[in-house]
This record gives C-alpha cells, sequence and structure tokens, in this order.
C-alpha cells in the first residue's frame, strides 16, 4: 500500500534515540552556573570568550565593558571610554583584540596583546 501527500512519514537515523536508551550521553549538562562574574551596574547586553578560553568580556548598559579571568571570576579589566549605552562586543578569533560598539556611535577597538599595554582605537560609527 502506497502513502503519498502529508500522511507520508520519513523516518530517519537522527530520530533514533542515541546510545543505549539509558539516557546518558557523552556530553554533560550543566544544571547551575559554574561562576558568577558580577561588576557591571547595568544590563549586560553582550558576552564573549578571548581566544584561549580563560577569559571573557562583557558589553554592558552601563557604558563599560569588563574582561573577566573566569577561573578565578576576577575583574581584569574595566574598559571605559563610551558615552553611551554599549551595545555589542565581540573578540578576534586568533588574536587578543576586542571590538565594542556602543550608542554613541563609535565602536573602539581594545589591543590585548601586549600584557604591559593595553590600547584603544576609537572610531567614528554610524550617525544614526
Amino acid at each position: 500500500q502506497q502513502v503519498s501527500g502529508e500522511d507520508e512519514v520519513e523516518i530517519s537515523d537522527k530520530d533514533e534515540p542515541d546510545g543505549d536508551g539509558d539516557g546518558s550521553s557523552d556530553c554533560p549538562t550543566v544544571r547551575a552556573p559554574l561562576t558568577s562574574l558580577k561588576s557591571h551596574q547595568g544590563v549586560v547586553i553582550a558576552a564573549d570568550w578571548l581566544v584561549g578560553g580563560k577569559q571573557a568580556v562583557t558589553a554592558s548598559w552601563d557604558r563599560t565593558a569588563n574582561l573577566y579571568d573566569v577561573e578565578t571570576s576576577e575583574l581584569v579589566h574595566s574598559l571605559t571610554g563610551h558615552d553611551q549605552e554599549l551595545t555589542h562586543c565581540c573578540t578576534h578569533p586568533t588574536q587578543r583584540l576586542v571590538v565594542t560598539s556602543s550608542r554613541d556611535t563609535t565602536f573602539r577597538l581594545w589591543d590585548f596583546r601586549d600584557p604591559s599595554i593595553h590600547s584603544v582605537n576609537v572610531f567614528q560609527g554610524h550617525t544614526e
């Protein structure tokens, strides 16, 4: 008997449960935070991992971005200078560079490649 149209059912391997059916998997499920990174006074709007996975950067409506050591939960640097709320942050995939953007129409490139110098370049962004 042939079935067609909406009655047709396709079975694939992805519909089958993984493993031996006991509900276990290779990937653990995290049900509680491993740590809490606190220091912003406003909403955190974005976060990203710095290359190496030991530091994270967050962007907030409090006009700052923060760089944290996630192993110790300590604030490493508070990145200040934007005149309005931050809208995003992003890290370079292979270099210790961070870009932050703000409602003040600027974006800033923060350079952490040399541990003794933490430079920032300010770029004028969109006008609207």
